[in-house]
């Protein structure tokens, strides 16, 4: 009996000593230009993201990642204006948008106290231009376009149009400029003093006034149009800055 007390106490001081060694050893940690390194993966309105932070004070920490959107479709109806010979031609046509999306990213968190969790984060997003793909085909445009081939007009979406091609297809983007600034608030760590910490971010990215641009890449700007009312107008009109909600699971490597 005394025995086996003695060995459980045994067991109890070492539990408690190496607790108290791993504690220490994290308390010991220090924060120096470039001397430490964590991963982490994310989850955000962006999509999923991967990124690497390493340390340039206690107080700066700098994280580099790239963030990935799937492929989410959905569909609208945009209105197609067209001049012809005989008037004006008006009709809606259905297109597909589409969500893909990759982008890299340079971001310094600044921390207001050396082990303080609560951070301000500023840096910039570059590449993944392309907010939203579009894409469709009318059968109603191509006999439009067989019957009056100099018909002039196109597809309508904000400011914009799309031209539409001679069999009907219509193909284009919503883009924003490739060096986007992001400011942003949050609380966590970028290189935890543990070997695993957590992260939660709420920022924006500064998209500037997104732009419509068809399959050559090439802008076409709307003389005169009625209100345009889809999906894909919504987008040019209202998303000129891209609110980030973030949440990263990060482990120091060393």
């Amino acid at each position: 009996m005394k025995t086996k007390l003695f060995s459980l106490l045994c067991a109890l001081v070492a539990s408690v000593t190496c607790s108290s060694v791993y504690a220490q050893s994290d308390n010991d940690v220090q924060m120096g230009l470039f001397n430490h390194l964590s991963v982490g993966a994310s989850a955000s309105t962006l999509g999923y993201g991967f990124d690497v932070s390493m340390p340039v004070t206690p107080y700066i920490m700098l994280r580099g990642g790239l963030e990935i959107m799937p492929s989410f479709t959905f569909d609208t109806d945009v209105d197609a204006d067209f001049d012809t010979p005989a008037g004006s031609y008006y009709t809606s046509v259905n297109l597909e948008g589409d969500t893909k999306r990759t982008q890299t990213y340079l971001i310094a968190n600044i921390y207001p106290f050396k082990r303080s969790s609560f951070f301000v984060a500023a840096g910039a997003y570059f590449g993944g231009g392309k907010v939203v793909g579009v894409k469709g085909q009318s059968d109603e445009l191509r006999d439009l376009l067989k019957q009056y081939p100099d018909a002039e007009g196109g597809i309508s979406i904000g400011d914009y149009t799309l031209p539409v091609e001679k069999d009907g297809s219509v193909s284009g983007s919503i883009d924003v400029k490739k060096f986007r600034p992001y400011l942003g608030v949050g609380f966590g760590r970028a290189v935890p003093y543990k070997r695993v910490g957590f992260s939660f971010e709420l920022g924006v990215q500064l998209h500037g006034t997104p732009q419509v641009k068809d399959r050559n890449g090439s802008i076409n700007d709307l003389i005169s149009r009625s209100e345009a009312d889809d999906d894909f107008s919504e987008i040019v009109d209202k998303l000129t800055v891209y609110p980030v909600l973030k949440f990263r699971l990060s482990g120091r490597i060393f």
